[in-house]
């Protein structure tokens, strides 16, 4: 059960989400230097109607900010494909797996998992879209493109590994800090 019943409250809130995951992917094209920082803020808002249970309305924003994101603010698609394809809906998978999947080892297995398929589908994707130069560039900035790709695998697990502690850590602070300020059960 929903832990808020208004009909108002519920919508405002949504909205309120939304619209700030949808201003951090714009910041996410039009900042490259804050790229990743600004897909990570865009992606904990929807964390907030998950904590209040309220999972459809979580996948309805993540639906909204995707088709908003590719067919209004981004400059080209391409910046609008790591938010509608790991970042939008990896609050959605983070609960499914840790309430569905008692055991910790097997449970971050198929966390990275699911990273790693999201990330060769980003890639292909952009690929598909831009020439392979400058795939890379968009995607990781200047100074990573120039890597070899056996060293930005474990660039990007290390980098996954402090995303998902770091979107553990900011959801306990929303619950802690910020859900009262918001919710007037």
């Amino acid at each position: 059960m929903p832990r808020f019943k208004r009909t108002a409250h519920r919508v405002s809130l949504t909205a309120m989400f939304a619209s700030m995951s949808l201003l951090f992917l714009y910041l996410a094209s039009v900042l490259p230097t804050a790229r990743l920082a600004m897909y990570f803020l865009s992606s904990v808002f929807i964390m907030g109607l998950v904590l209040e249970e309220e999972m459809g309305l979580a996948f309805l924003m993540y639906i909204t900010v995707s088709a908003l994101a590719m067919l209004l603010t981004m400059p080209t698609i391409s910046f609008a494909l790591p938010y509608v394809i790991f970042f939008g809906n990896y609050g959605l998978a983070k609960y499914y797996l840790e309430t569905r999947i008692k055991d910790k080892v097997i449970r971050y297995i198929l966390k990275l998992l699911y990273y790693n398929l999201a990330l060769v589908i980003i890639y292909v994707l952009i690929s598909l879209i831009m020439t392979d130069t400058v795939t890379l560039e968009i995607a990781l900035g200047p100074p990573l493109a120039s890597l070899p790709v056996w060293v930005l695998i474990p660039i990007a697990e290390a980098a996954f590994v402090l995303y998902d502690y770091l979107f553990t850590k900011v959801t306990a602070y929303y619950f802690n800090n910020i859900r009262r300020y918001l919710m007037k059960d």
